[in-house]
């Protein structure tokens, strides 16, 4: 498996031209079609005035407003990717901007999006999120490290990040308070078997914040790739590692690939 069409989620904040220009460096290295998708949110109708209605030149002023935020948003992808050599297929649509983004992500291969958004977009779509945090620097991808407890999401994450940790050819499975028999020598096999350098790492909590360890294990390990597999449901924010993704999503200052 590689990696021939990627989604990138841009949603009208500072931080898209990083997801962009991260999107613009993997479809470089992969020889991928880079499909930009913005979601119009819907005209906000607040009932009141004479007999609860909205006067239509109130509606018809958001909907303008919002069209052009819009066309802003498509003429700054198109520059960015034009500045590298590269182009971008804009897809824009009005709605709900997980939901909309959910459809379109499971016709891809990978999607990039903002933390925010992909918190609940890892279980909408078919496809492994790759997030990436305001002000990442896009600088390519030198070393892994894999988050590895041994469920079906953690391998579920492993299989989807493996044609970037192929790429990167190094990773380290990071195993936070093993139990007592090992778990980290059977995936490093799999990994191995692919031409992956592997060392199996593990490391105790000690009942500090798992998230936050799993944060500065890759800092120190001077990774920029954090893979995590993500379960539950997203109203009720379930994750693997005792809810140490949240934790990761908040701080990490690299891309976190997420699977579920």
């Amino acid at each position: 498996m590689t990696i021939k069409t990627i989604l990138v989620v841009l949603s009208g904040v500072a931080g898209d031209e990083t997801r962009l220009a991260a999107a613009l460096l993997l479809g470089a290295r992969f020889d991928a079609s880079i499909a930009a998708l913005h979601v119009k949110p819907s005209p906000v109708i607040v009932t009141g005035g004479m007999n609860g209605e909205i006067p239509a030149s109130l509606i018809e002023a958001q909907q303008e407003q919002i069209d052009k935020t819009a066309a802003a948003i498509e003429a700054s992808a198109k520059a960015q990717a034009g500045r590298v050599g590269s182009k971008i297929i804009w897809r824009c649509e009005e709605g709900n901007e997980v939901s909309v983004a959910g459809v379109h992500a499971r016709y891809v291969d990978l999607v990039v999006a903002a933390p925010d958004v992909a918190r609940d977009l890892v279980f909408v779509s078919a496809s492994p999120v790759l997030v990436v945090p305001d002000g990442t620097t896009p600088n390519g991808l030198r070393h892994a490290v894999i988050a590895w407890n041994g469920s079906r999401e953690a391998a579920r994450a492993v299989r989807d990040a493996l044609p970037l940790i192929q790429v990167i050819g190094s990773a380290d499975v990071l195993v936070v308070d093993p139990p007592t028999q090992e778990i980290g020598a059977d995936i490093a096999r799999l990994l191995a078997s692919h031409g992956i350098k592997v060392e199996v790492r593990e490391r105790l909590s000690n009942d500090a914040d798992v998230g936050g360890l799993l944060v500065d294990e890759a800092r120190a390990a001077g990774a920029d790739l954090l893979v995590m597999g993500a379960y539950g449901h997203s109203r009720l924010r379930e994750w693997v590692l005792g809810g140490a993704t949240e934790e990761v999503l908040e701080s990490a200052k690299i891309p976190v690939l997420l699977s579920h």
